[in-house]
């Protein structure tokens, strides 16, 4: 395995302490041999993390493939066009600018690029994919032939397909828009705001608009031979906003720690504040495909990617594909744990989702509680099984510092908490489920048993959940049978 450049300190952040359990590393190692022989792909690189951390990243295949059989090997340095991946980093360039009160997500967009294909759609929509303009630009296919200035853009008559809002429709016409509206913003272009904003801030030291350091050759690999062909690497203009990126595993796996607050970035708030990455996550549009292997949603930037029966992981990411180069990052919004993979072949490796397999089999690491000066850590008290009248739910302390509270045994749906800045004490729905918005409580015992003592019920939207079904010792709305609970013969 080649080993992965350290990763960035997150701020206030304690030494590196995440790892794998043994023989997951080479259990990874050998899918990606395996992926990279079946699936036939020149260059194949992969990163995991986990807690924050890099914890595995390695490479197989060629770079770039000599006429003369002299290959040049791929390694974890190597970059890839990374596609439409560029779409996120640029979303969270554009909410800086909403962070800042710069621009409303609820702005029309022609408010600030007057000369938008979809003006009256909002900041919000274009982010989500439902400004109603189509997928590409009038033209020669862009990815492969290039793309023209943003003048040149307008001059080609790009028109909404639907009106805003209407429908969800992928639109790479649409992240250009935005890639504009940054140029416009901070009077320069959009690639070196994502680097002075994002890039360099978050230690993606590989990541560019043109590869930093070694760079993979694209190829398309023929279907029924032995036989490639070198992709073009065009320049894409003013589309470049939707897909022109370089970068490695590394780096990806790195930006999604970040997106997700994984291990030190729970608290970090260089960028973008922790509030602002959980609405970034927080799935806006539902599209539900018929025949869909998986329910899929998007956030301001990202997908959501919420399995059917039969699987629990909920992840968000994102993919990217142009010719010649595929590449996904994905994260455990639960866990934190993260993939990353880039490959050379304009078919493409498949998914992550064998790598993301192999982790589920590995625990992560619990996360450690936050803690700010004088503050004691209430979480920990919270954690563990509850009961609403006789159902089992589960309380648990994810990666991003928030509290999850799920029917037990469903890990993949639930309601996550943070602190309630206007109720010392208590906590509020900010992600997904039932309780969205409502707010948690914790009931201390009538008759206090000493400082510093645990929850005997909480109160959830008004729900009482208790340690035991329907505890007795705490004052359960609506009383209960003297006679308490009884056998029954079935």
């Amino acid at each position: 395995m080649i080993a992965s450049p350290a990763p960035i300190t997150p701020t206030g952040a304690s030494a590196p302490t995440a790892s794998l359990p043994a023989g997951t590393g080479a259990a990874l190692a050998e899918t990606l041999h395996h992926v990279r022989r079946d699936r036939r792909v020149p260059a194949l690189s992969a990163a995991v993390a986990r807690g924050g951390e890099t914890v595995w990243a390695d490479a197989v295949g060629a770079a770039r493939l000599g006429a003369d059989g002299r290959d040049e090997p791929v390694t974890t340095d190597t970059a890839f066009r990374v596609g439409s991946i560029t779409k996120p980093m640029t979303a969270v360039a554009v909410l800086r600018l909403v962070a800042s009160g710069r621009l409303g997500l609820d702005d029309p967009v022609g408010r600030h690029v007057p000369d938008a294909p979809a003006p009256t759609a909002t900041v919000a929509q274009h982010l989500t994919h439902t400004a109603g303009l189509p997928a590409e630009p009038p033209g020669p296919w862009w990815e492969r032939h290039g793309a023209g200035t943003w003048e040149e853009l307008v001059a080609s008559g790009a028109r909404p397909l639907w009106a805003p809002g209407e429908r969800h429709h992928y639109s790479n016409l649409g992240y250009a828009v935005l890639g504009h509206l940054l140029s416009q913003a901070h009077g320069r272009a959009w690639d070196d705001v994502l680097h002075e904003e994002v890039w360099a801030p978050l230690g993606m030291s590989s990541t560019g608009r043109v590869p930093l350091g070694p760079a993979a050759t694209g190829y398309a690999v023929h279907p029924h031979a032995d036989a490639v062909l070198p992709e073009p690497v065009a320049a894409y203009g003013a589309m470049g906003p939707a897909g022109e990126v370089w970068s490695t595993p590394g780096d990806l796996a790195l930006f999604a720690s970040w997106l997700v607050g994984a291990g030190g970035w729970a608290d970090d708030g260089r960028v973008l504040s922790p509030e602002w990455r959980r609405r970034m996550r927080i799935a806006r549009v539902a599209v539900d495909e018929p025949g869909a292997a998986s329910m899929s949603a998007w956030t301001l930037g990202l997908s959501v990617r919420q399995p059917r029966p039969g699987s629990v992981a909920r992840t968000v990411g994102h993919g990217g594909s142009v010719p010649g180069f595929t590449a996904s990052v994905r994260a455990d919004a639960a866990t934190g744990d993260v993939v990353a993979v880039c490959g050379s072949s304009t078919a493409g490796f498949g998914d992550e989702s064998a790598f993301r397999d192999l982790l589920g089999r590995a625990p992560s690491s619990a996360p450690a509680p936050r803690q700010g000066p004088g503050r004691t850590v209430p979480e920990l008290a919270l954690t563990g099984t509850w009961y609403w009248g006789p159902v089992p739910h589960t309380v648990s302390l994810q990666a991003d510092g928030t509290l999850a509270l799920r029917a037990a045994g469903d890990v993949g749906r639930g309601t996550a908490f943070e602190p309630d800045p206007d109720a010392a004490g208590a906590w509020v729905g900010v992600d997904g489920g039932y309780w969205l918005g409502e707010r948690l409580r914790p009931v201390a015992a009538a008759v206090p048993s000493g400082e510093g003592a645990s929850p005997v019920a909480l109160d959830v939207g008004t729900f009482h959940l208790t340690r035991a079904p329907y505890d007795p010792s705490t004052e359960v709305p609506g009383g209960l049978d003297p006679a308490g609970w009884r056998p029954w013969a079935r």
